[in-house]
């Protein structure tokens, strides 16, 4: 064989340098959040065990268990399909939603690239009020430099808009539930309030000057702080707000249309509204009460109040745990699963020479 055929077959052999440095930028990401994934699928599969028995000891009491078990053998089994299906549509639009915002603040990102991340994000979902879904942010900030100051008001504008549709849709169904209507409006009242204030920076940006002017340490961190405010207040207003509102109303609306479709199936109808303010409300408690994915302060409430509306118990519980198997379960299992190449995806690419 000559030398240039040798040196050709070493050539192709050889990984190239470039490709080299993105394995180990790769494999030092992977490294990085490894710990994290590791203590969020213990603590995950943990809390699905303790979801399951106490659902089972809640049953037992009540001397409900064999009615849950005949519901369950007698549901189609292609019902967790159903919720998948609604759930996955509930997360592209919020994929889109947070690619609009993104832009608006300056990145783009194509759609098919941003769903790798924003799933990613769901691996970390059982933190207590989410907060572990800001990974979205360290992948955006490792392949694009994207500012933290501008993520973290890509990540309020996005769950603002989630607690407005949520409040929203509790209102379309608040009819039959008027005994929670003074909550709602509690809860609203309180998000409008930090809505204005987030619109509006100046008073914000004020009291910011007030405390800094006081303590005189930080600096760095108050700009920082002045920065953040002043992107929210770039998705909180006027058009973008209400472009990331609708798109929220369209998602949360796709998993309380799967609540109705399961009710259904398990033979204890509700009326769509009254489907839509259990599943609403729930959120929002489950949410308000900062657990890890409002694993239980969602349950609870939406047993009772399914309760309200005749359902047995023993079907609103399987209900529950369906819906939540295929929405919440399903979202953190699919975060395991992408966050690999989530990290891989955000691997910057060295400069070439």
């Amino acid at each position: 064989m000559s030398d240039t055929g040798r040196s050709g077959g070493q050539g192709a052999s050889m990984p190239s340098a470039t490709a080299l440095s993105e394995g180990a930028a790769a494999a030092d990401g992977a490294g990085a959040l490894r710990p994290a994934l590791r203590r969020a699928a213990v603590f995950a599969s943990a809390l699905a065990i303790l979801s399951l028995l106490a659902a089972v000891v809640v049953l037992a009491a009540r001397n409900d268990l064999d009615k849950a078990v005949r519901v369950l053998a007698d549901a189609p089994v292609w019902l967790v399909l159903v919720v998948v299906a609604f759930a996955t549509l509930n997360y592209a639009i919020r994929t889109q939603r947070f690619v609009y915002l993104a832009r608006r603040l300056g990145l783009e990102v194509p759609f098919g690239e941003m769903s790798v991340y924003y799933v990613a994000g769901f691996a970390l979902t059982m933190s207590p009020g989410k907060l572990g879904e800001m990974v979205r942010l360290w992948f955006m900030k490792r392949k694009f430099d994207f500012s933290y100051r501008r993520g973290v008001a890509l990540q309020l504008g996005d769950r603002i808009s989630d607690v407005y549709a949520m409040l929203l849709l509790c209102l379309a169904g608040l009819t039959g539930f008027e005994q929670y209507r003074g909550s709602v409006l509690a809860v609203l009242g309180v998000a409008l309030a930090g809505t204005l204030l987030l619109a509006r920076p100046a008073l914000l940006i004020g009291c910011l000057d007030i405390v800094y002017a006081a303590v005189r340490i930080k600096p760095r961190l108050f700009v920082h702080l002045r920065h953040m405010v002043r992107n929210t207040a770039l998705v909180m207003q006027g058009r973008v707000f209400l472009v990331a509102l609708t798109l929220g109303l369209a998602s949360w609306f796709a998993e309380a249309f799967s609540l109705w479709v399961v009710l259904h199936l398990l033979g204890a109808p509700v009326d769509l509204l009254a489907a839509t303010f259990v599943f609403a409300f729930a959120g929002v408690v489950g949410g308000l009460t900062m657990l890890p994915g409002g694993v239980g302060g969602f349950e609870i409430v939406m047993v009772m109040l399914l309760g309200l509306q005749g359902v047995p118990t023993e079907v609103a519980l399987v209900a529950t745990a369906i819906l939540r198997l295929g929405t919440v379960w399903y979202a953190t299992a699919a975060g395991f699963l992408a966050a690999p190449f989530a990290v891989r995806l955000s691997t910057p690419r060295p400069a070439r020479g």
